[in-house]
This record gives structure tokens, sequence and C-alpha cells, in this order.
């Protein structure tokens, strides 16, 4: 079986399940080719895997336009019906407006390169990850070249723009659509027709609990030293840092000892420098930019408390490492998070945007070492159970070869 993974850029730093989904389908004994429209901007070479996926992808863009002169013509003479219907689909779903036009008029450009790549080599299924103009472009190259596709969606901006993003169309064309988590499906039946919602699948992202290492000697409750605070993600709005800092300058100015280390890049970086540098948080807080997997995982069983104070969120990841590596976890109750931890069970989960709720369960953790004991070997188990990458990447190669074989 042959399949394509298709991306507005691949592959990010940000985006490891992706890449372990295309290296477990390789594992198992599916061809996946990868593709995107564009290269990731050179501050996402952290490691090697990265270096080797990129180069081993396909990228469209730029493209000469006498190229995309030609794969006009070409589609518009031996598939002038399909040709004209998918131009038909682009401008329906278009955004209000000239721009929303030319936009579409570009995704559609995009969409005859895609697809002239899915008939030139033979693949059977193209999955795409996000939904948004990538899912666009996927949408209609599937139309262009009769290549079956699925998406995985994720949230949470997916689901700001529904409309706009066209999402009951991308339903209703596309062969079946993942679905991280229970909220992430009940969002998409809300955005698409009620005879599609069979095509809804739950495949959870997941991580291999084999690559994280979990210490399950006790906590050492007299250990000396401020307690280890990792945050890893974007630095962006959604993320709510700055909440975090909020709690953190509380707890500083009432007299306890931390260290945060923050793991990620993004445009919200330079204001909050400013802001650590503005409280006297400097010697308290590091900021480490893009990390690979491998600082990741070290960085994590060098850590004692694990938060996450978004805004917004899917079912991260990023949450899911640090439980299987039995990190105490604060997160926040928004998206599928609450599927992820069971509040006092196998981690906190606070209100988004309150700092005293999260600089109470920063707190409870740092003033109490037996909580953190007693929520570890949960929050392995949960991982283990239900977001065990093996079991969910198994759950995406049945469903991709049932559409293959039927």
């Amino acid at each position: 079986m042959r399949i394509a993974y298709f991306t507005s850029s691949y592959p990010r730093a940000t985006d490891t399940f992706i890449q372990r989904e295309v290296i477990g389908l390789r594992a198992s004994g599916v061809e996946v080719l990868t593709c995107a429209l564009r290269q990731p901007e050179g501050a996402n070479n952290v490691s090697p895997l990265i270096l080797n996926e990129r180069k081993q992808t396909t990228y469209f863009l730029p493209a000469s336009p006498v190229k995309l002169i030609k794969l006009n013509f070409k589609y518009f003479v031996s598939a002038t019906s399909s040709y004209f219907k998918t131009l038909h689909l682009a401008f329906k779903t278009r955004r209000p407006g000239v721009k929303g036009s030319l936009y579409q008029l570009f995704y559609f450009q995009e969409a005859l390169l895609l697809a002239n790549y899915l008939q030139q080599n033979n693949v059977q299924h193209v999955h795409n990850h996000f939904g948004d103009s990538s899912g666009m472009v996927t949408m209609l190259a599937s139309q262009l070249s009769g290549v079956g596709y699925s998406v995985t969606f994720h949230g949470p901006h997916i689901f700001f723009e529904p409309t706009l993003l066209a999402l009951r169309e991308k339903v209703k064309y596309a062969k079946f659509i993942v679905c991280i988590s229970n909220y992430c499906k009940s969002q998409m039946m809300l955005f698409s027709n009620v005879e599609d919602w069979h095509k809804l699948k739950i495949v959870h992202c997941g991580v291999d609990v084999d690559k994280y290492f979990f210490d399950d000697k006790p906590v050492d409750s007299q250990a000396a030293g401020p307690v280890k605070l990792l945050y890893v993600g974007r630095l962006a709005a959604e993320k709510g840092v700055p909440v975090l800092l909020k709690s953190l300058i509380d707890l500083k100015n009432e007299g306890y000892q931390f260290h945060l280390t923050l793991l990620g890049d993004g445009p919200e970086r330079a204001s909050l420098e400013s802001e650590v540098d503005k409280h006297g948080l400097t010697e308290m807080v590091f900021f480490g930019g893009f990390a690979s997997q491998e600082t990741v995982r070290e960085t994590l069983l060098a850590s004692d408390v694990f938060i996450l104070p978004s805004f917004a969120e899917g079912v991260p990841v990023s949450l899911m490492e640090a439980m299987a590596c039995g990190i105490p976890v604060i997160g926040t109750n928004v998206g599928g998070v609450t599927e992820l931890i069971e509040h006092g069970v196998s981690g906190m989960v606070v209100a988004p945007s309150d700092e005293q709720a999260l600089k109470s369960a920063i707190f409870r953790y740092i003033k109490h070492p037996e909580l953190r004991e007693t929520v570890r070997s949960a929050a392995r188990e949960t991982i283990e159970s239900d977001f065990n990458f093996k079991i969910e990447v198994s759950k995406l190669e049945q469903l991709i070869r049932e559409q293959v074989q039927s």
C-alpha cells in the first residue's frame, strides 16, 4: 500500500506526532511518501530525524508559472469534467470577498501540483493533518485526481472559523475523518452533515511509551533546591504563558523557590522575555527555544512538575509525554484535556486564565511532594492504556487499508 502524507509545511519541530505516525506506518509495511507546500524554516532542524524527513519530502513551492500553465492545460484536456467540477467546488467554498476568491485560485493551483504528484507516484490514498488551508488543497486535489483522502482534525484553531474553513465540505468529500478526542468529534459533528457523521473516527495522538523512561522511585520529599517546572510548546497567545508568569510572580513574592524552563519558540517570546526581566525572574526562568524530542525527554526526566496553561487545546502531546515519564502535570479545562487528565488522580486541571487557581495548583505540588507521588503511576497507566502510539497508529492504518481495499 502506497499512501502520501501532506501538510502545508513538513517536518516542523512542533509536529512530532506527525513524524511518529509516518515512521510508525512505515514500520508496519506501509509505503509513506511525504509532501508539503513549502519547506519549514531552518530553526525547525533540531534533530537528525527531522533532517532525514526533510530530505525525503517533496516540496511544491515555489512553482514556475510555466509548470502551472502546463498542468492547467493537462487537466483541462484530459479530465475536463473533473477540472471544472473542482474549480466550481473551489469557488463554492471560498471566503467572502475578492481576497477569498483569489486565495481559492491559489489553492486550486496548489491542488493541481498535489494531484499531479499523487498520480505520477501511483498514490492510493492521501492523508492530511490539521485540515485548514492544506485541507482545502487536499480536498481539491482529491477531486482532480480521484485519489481518496482523509484528514486528522486537532483543534482548536480549526473550530474558530468552521464555516469559512469549509469543514462541512471537507467531511463530505473525505473517505474518513480522524478526530483526536471526543471533544474534537463533537465539534466536527456540529459543523458537518448528519449523514456524514459515520465518517468521524476517534484516533488519539499518542506517544511511544517505550521511549519515555518511568522512574518508579518515590519522590524525594527532602530534596533540596527549587522545584523544577517545565513548559513545552509554542510561545503563542493561545498557550496562556503570561498567566503562568503572573502565578509565578506571586509565588516568588511570597518567598517560594522554583525554576521554570520554557522549551519552544513563537511570536510571544520577546514580550515574555521582557515580562520576565521586568519582574526580576531572569534567574528563575530559562528560555530554551525549539528542542529535539531527545532534549525534551531529557528535560522531562530532570523536572518536578509540567505545566500547560493553555486557553485552547486539542489533546496536547506535550502533556502525554510528561505523563508517560510520571512527571506530575497541570493542564487547563479546555478542549480534550480532561479526556487525558483526571483531576486529582493523574494530574491537576484548573480553569483557563485563572492565575490564582494555577498558582494554587503549583503551590500544592511544591508544598506536598506526596501529591506528586500519588499522581505519577496513574498518569503513566493512562498513557499506556489510552494514548499508546503503537495502538493508535494501528487504528489509523486499519482505517486507511479499509478505504484502499474498498
